[in-house]
């Protein structure tokens, strides 16, 4: 056992290291004696680690790469054979598993080509607003989203009337806007703005001194600035639009999924027309028959053994 052990490790070591110093060539007079390894009629040879083997693997590292493949090469093949044994029955089921398998990759491609092929243009704001218009039920928030502001300053600010003052004036006005920006930025208060966006009501109130057992849906209902405290931080803070739980969600919100949706249609309407094409033409040039009528409103067991006979 030990000597098989040496040998493998030498020959590991012989084609990482010729495989990494020539790219991967490997030796005329290795070529004879090319079997690395052998499980029952299983054999692993230098042409086949010669191919996973790595460019950029060198020196011990290749090693260690190789001699991991030998390893877990004899293993699968040893738990291939114990499988065999143990579930002999299984081959067929296997054997139609596998080719379900391949013809499900190969109409998978043939779909993808036609798809690729057939593809248009990408769907436009007004193909994306239309859809919205005529799906809107689809679209029920299970969430309230809020656009607005919040502020942070020091409770120790003198001028918290002029800056409550000039945090509204900031809300009509880009000039007072970037003057505000500026003072906070100035003064190091933390301005937070969200009116560009819509976010979860819970967001923005993670920024606000609040807790979990309180109801903070009143104050969707306020309008204007509104104030908290807590220690020795003071906040003011707005909502400039909302949308409650439950009603429809608002369309820059769900565009990205409506795209996705009118994409996902699209390919479906492109695979579905191919399908029906090829049906037609192949029924048509008689390469495709069907011997058997299958107008029954509800097929049953005895639908099937009629079909049998």
């Amino acid at each position: 056992m030990w000597n098989i052990m040496r040998r493998l490790v030498k020959i590991v070591f012989v084609i990482a290291a010729f495989a990494a110093v020539s790219c991967r060539e490997l030796p005329d007079y290795l070529v004879g004696d090319n079997i690395v390894a052998r499980v029952g009629r299983q054999e692993l040879t230098i042409e086949d680690i010669h191919e996973i083997l790595p460019a950029n693997i060198k020196g011990a590292d290749s090693v260690a790469y190789v001699k991991q493949y030998v390893d877990k090469w004899m293993v699968r093949c040893l738990k291939v054979e114990e499988a065999d044994r143990l579930f002999p029955e299984s081959e067929e089921d296997i054997d139609r598993l596998v080719e379900e398998y391949r013809q499900t990759l190969l109409v998978g491609k043939v779909d993808q080509y036609y798809v690729e092929k057939a593809a248009g243009e990408d769907f436009t704001d007004d193909d994306i607003a239309e859809y919205y218009n005529t799906h809107k039920s689809d679209f029920t928030l299970d969430r309230t989203l809020v656009k607005g502001r919040i502020l942070r300053f020091d409770n120790s600010y003198r001028q918290s009337l002029k800056l409550k003052d000039q945090m509204k004036k900031a809300a009509s006005s880009s000039t007072d806007n970037k003057s505000f920006e500026d003072l906070c930025e100035k003064n190091g208060f933390l301005l937070i703005d969200y009116r560009s966006e819509w976010v979860n009501f819970a967001d923005f109130l993670a920024n606000l001194p609040t807790t979990m057992s309180q109801d903070y849906e009143p104050l969707l209902d306020k309008l204007g600035i509104q104030e908290m405290k807590v220690n020795d931080a003071r906040y003011y803070f707005d909502f400039t639009s909302v949308c409650r739980k439950g009603n429809v969600a608002p369309l820059e919100v769900v565009s990205e999924n409506i795209r996705r949706i009118l994409h996902t249609q699209r390919r479906s309407g492109i695979i579905k027309n191919h399908e029906q094409s090829i049906f037609d033409d192949a029924v048509k040039d008689g390469h495709a028959k069907i011997y058997k009528d299958l107008s029954v409103a509800e097929p049953s067991q005895d639908t099937a053994n009629e079909l049998m006979k």
